[in-house]
C-alpha cells in the first residue's frame, strides 16, 4: 500500500505498454520504482492490442512505417523488432512471425500483459491503480503527485507514459488532464487527433455498408502522390480497413481507390467488347459483377457512372466499357473528417520530440524527466509499429 508522500526513486505515469517497459527496466537497475495509472487494472488497451492477439513487432522496417519521422528512426534503428522479440524471450514469450508480423505463440495479448506484470512484481517495483494524477509539482528537485489537490508520493524521476487520447473506453487518458500535465512540466506538444481510424466521406455509402473489397488507395499529400494496397471496408458513413487506417494520418481531400487493381483499361473494354458480342443481352450490371461485388458494380454504374443497371451490353453508349473502368479504377471519394477517438488506434500529436534527447528520452532542460510511448509526437503505420516503439522507447527511458 502506498502512504502518503512516500518517496521513489522513479515515478511512471501510465501503465500501459511503455510504462510496464519503463518500469521494468529501471526496476531491474535496483531502483525503488512505483507505477501510477488512472484504471483499476494495468495494460487495459495493451490487453485489445491486435485485437487481443497483439502484434507486438513487425521485421520491415523504413521511413514510412512512422510517417517519416526522423526521431523514430533514431530511436529505433534498423532492426528494432529484434529487441522487443529479445525482450520478450526475457519475459518467457515466446512470438511466431506471420509474414514478418510478430505475435505472442500463445496469440493473446494477456500473455505479454501477464509477463510484464509479474517482472514487476519480481523486481520489487509497485502499481497504484484507480490513481488519476491531476497535478504535478517539481519541488526541490523531486516530482510531487498529486490527485484531488492532496500530495500522493514524490520520486527523483518521472517518466511520462500517459499515452494517448484513443479508445477513452478502454482507459484512456482524458485529453484535458494530459494538457493540464503537460503544463505543469512545461511541456510543448503538436495538436493531438485521432488516426489509424475509419474516414468519413461526404458521399452517403449507406448501398455499400458491408461491402469489403481488395484496392490500391492513393492520395495526394504534401505534393506527392502516397499508394498503398489494402482490403477497403465500406460503411455507412465512409470508409474503413487497414488501409484506411494508415492514410487517415494524412487526413486528404479526396481519396481514389483502384478496385480493378492489375487489370489494364485494354483488357477491360476488350473483355467488355468479346461479351457484347457473344451475349449482348447481358446487362451492365451482369458485366461489372465478373469483376466486383454486385453491391459496387451497381454504385460504380449507376451513382459514378449515371446509367441504368439494366441496361442491356448492345444498347449501351458507346465509350461506356472505357467510362466504366475509369469510374472503377479511380474511384473517387471526398474527406469529410476523422471518425475519432473512440475509433482509433492511435492518437496523432503529443510532446514535441525537438523537446527529447533521442538517446534517453530525457527532456531537454528539465533534470529527472522523461517521455515515452503514445505521449511522445511519434504515430507508425498499423501493424505493430506503435507497440514497437513504445516497448522500445519505453525501455531505454527507464534504463536511463
Amino acid at each position: 500500500m502506498v502512504y502518503k508522500m512516500d518517496h521513489y526513486d522513479v515515478c511512471i505515469i501510465g501503465a500501459g505498454a511503455a510504462g510496464l517497459s519503463a518500469g521494468t527496466a529501471a526496476a531491474e537497475r535496483g531502483h525503488k520504482v512505483i507505477i501510477v495509472d488512472k484504471n483499476k487494472k494495468a495494460g487495459m488497451k495493451l490487453y485489445a492490442t491486435g485485437n487481443g492477439k497483439c502484434n507486438i513487432a513487425n521485421s520491415h522496417m523504413a521511413f514510412c512505417c512512422y510517417y517519416d519521422s526522423s526521431f523514430a528512426a533514431e530511436i529505433l534503428g534498423d532492426e528494432p523488432y529484434k529487441e522487443v522479440i529479445d525482450f520478450m524471450k526475457e519475459l518467457g514469450v515466446e512470438c511466431v512471425s506471420k509474414s514478418g508480423y510478430y505475435y505472442p505463440r500463445s496469440g493473446q495479448a494477456s500473455t505479454v500483459v501477464w509477463a510484464l506484470l509479474d517482472r514487476l512484481r519480481f523486481l520489487g517495483a509497485e502499481i497504484l491503480l484507480n490513481t488519476a494524477v491531476d497535478h504535478i509539482e517539481i519541488k526541490d528537485g523531486r516530482y510531487i503527485i498529486h490527485k484531488n489537490g492532496k500530495a500522493l508520493l514524490s520520486a527523483d524521476k518521472l517518466i511520462i507514459a500517459t499515452g494517448g487520447f484513443s479508445m477513452p473506453s478502454l482507459g484512456a487518458i482524458d485529453e484535458n488532464t494530459a494538457t493540464g500535465l503537460y503544463a505543469d512540466l512545461g511541456l510543448k506538444t503538436a495538436p493531438a487527433k485521432p488516426m489509424l481510424c475509419p474516414v468519413i466521406t461526404k458521399e452517403d455509402l449507406t448501398c455499400l455498408a458491408g461491402v469489403r473489397t481488395g484496392a490500391n488507395v492513393s492520395i495526394y499529400a504534401d505534393g506527392k502522390l502516397i499508394e498503398e494496397y489494402g482490403e477497403v471496408q465500406f460503411t455507412d458513413y465512409g470508409l474503413s480497413g487497414i488501409v484506411i487506417f494508415n492514410m487517415s494520418y494524412y487526413e486528404p481531400e479526396k481519396l481514389y481507390l483502384d478496385t480493378l487493381n492489375g487489370i489494364s483499361e485494354e483488357e477491360f473494354v476488350r473483355s467488355f467488347r468479346r461479351l457484347k458480342k457473344s451475349d449482348p443481352q447481358r446487362s451492365l450490371h451482369a458485366f461489372m459483377n465478373g469483376y466486383l461485388n454486385d453491391k459496387l458494380a451497381e454504385y460504380i454504374i449507376s451513382v459514378k457512372c449515371g446509367y441504368s443497371t439494366k441496361t442491356k451490353l448492345n444498347d449501351a453508349p458507346e465509350d461506356a466499357a472505357v467510362k466504366l473502368y475509369k469510374s472503377a479504377a479511380k474511384l473517387e471519394f471526398t474527406f469529410k473528417q476523422l471518425y475519432g477517438y473512440e475509433h482509433s488506434q492511435v492518437t496523432k500529436g503529443g510532446i514535441l520530440t525537438s523537446m527529447i534527447n533521442p538517446e534517453d528520452m530525457r527532456v531537454k532542460g528539465v533534470p529527472g524527466l522523461y517521455a515515452a510511448g503514445e505521449a511522445v509526437d511519434v504515430a507508425g503505420k498499423c501493424g505493430g509499429y506503435n507497440l514497437m516503439f513504445a516497448i522500445i522507447s519505453g525501455r531505454k527511458a527507464g534504463r536511463s
